[in-house]
């Protein structure tokens, strides 16, 4: 069992994070919730049968909590990240903050030297349709050579309307980064396709090429293809109340080919085997994704995303012309 505290709530605590927490009470053991909004935190910790925690500095300085969700920081920005590292909490940073955290590179440096885990938020990289993705690269599609992404904002609040992630950059960062984590060679170039014009308005979408480094094991190197659709539309929800990005996905692999609508949906071939499957039932990116900080945290090998990763693709994303 992870004791931990929680700093900030935001608007995604009744659907996505306390759900999650919820399902996870087995694993995750919540000490003390400090927010900004004192009412907000005050109930939070009566639902949760905790401790309200006074001041920032004071949560992470409690010898009984061992690690932090930080699901919020309001105008204190990296400021629980920072303290994370001087104080050796691990942190999961959610709500996808590590896209708005102006220092990700100085403070991936800075949990790098210190030893400390900071884990953000990569929704896109737990949705079911992905993981179901990865179980099928491992056992029967091979590994992937070719891929071709729409990427779409996830539903949003008009609170989060100016995320990064809403953003063609920010998209792109995204799909940059799911591309990574599912090929499992670093890019080598990303350049705007040919004919591809800035997005926005009635134009036509953006469209980039990703290149990666060829497998150490041999065989040809991967390659993508990702269109940026719709940085001000809709988008979808990962069902519950989340928004990661939306990255619907044309995968060819050595031994078959996969098309993901995700969250939930895949569909897939290989020989003369055909499926499509809906996920609804499987667990969300979210709950995923804190069960996986909490085994890393308690001494697992799982790996888990860095803040390395954001900044790799941010960097990308914006050197892309």
């Amino acid at each position: 069992m992870l004791q931990v505290g929680l700093i900030g709530l935001g608007d995604e605590w009744e659907h996505r994070f306390r759900p999650a927490l919820e399902r996870l009470n087995k694993r995750l053991e919540v000490q003390c919730v400090y927010a900004t909004v004192g009412r907000r935190a005050a109930q939070a910790a009566a639902e949760l049968d905790c401790d309200v925690a006074p001041g920032l500095v004071t949560l992470i300085e409690r010898e009984d909590v061992r690690a932090l969700l930080v699901l919020e920081t309001d105008w204190q920005a990296e400021v629980p990240a920072r303290l994370a590292c001087e104080l050796h909490k691990p942190a999961f940073l959610a709500g996808r903050l590590a896209d708005r955290l102006s220092q990700a590179q100085a403070l991936a440096h800075r949990a790098s030297e210190a030893g400390v885990t900071l884990m953000p938020d990569l929704g896109h990289r737990y949705t079911p349709a992905t993981s179901r993705l990865r179980e099928l690269i491992a056992t029967r599609l091979g590994r992937p050579l070719a891929i071709e992404i729409i990427a779409m904002p996830g539903a949003r609040s008009a609170v989060d309307a100016g995320a990064v992630q809403s953003t063609d950059r920010g998209l792109l960062a995204a799909a940059i980064d799911w591309c990574t984590s599912l090929v499992g060679t670093a890019p080598t170039a990303v350049v705007p396709a040919r004919h591809s014009e800035p997005a926005g308005g009635d134009g036509p979408p953006q469209r980039y090429d990703v290149q990666f480094r060829r497998p150490s094991a041999g065989g040809d190197a991967a390659c993508a293809t990702v269109e940026i659709h719709g940085a001000n539309g809709k988008g979808v929800s990962n069902g519950n109340g989340a928004a990661s990005p939306t990255l619907r996905a044309r995968i060819r692999c050595a031994q078959g080919s996969a098309l993901l609508e995700p969250p939930c949906g895949i569909t897939w071939e290989s020989g003369l085997d055909r499926s499509a499957e809906s996920l609804t039932s499987d667990r969300a990116d979210i709950e995923v994704m804190l069960d996986h900080f909490s085994r890393r945290v308690l001494g697992g090998l799982i790996p888990v995303p860095t803040l390395e990763d954001v900044c790799r693709a941010r960097e990308l994303a914006e050197g892309a012309g």
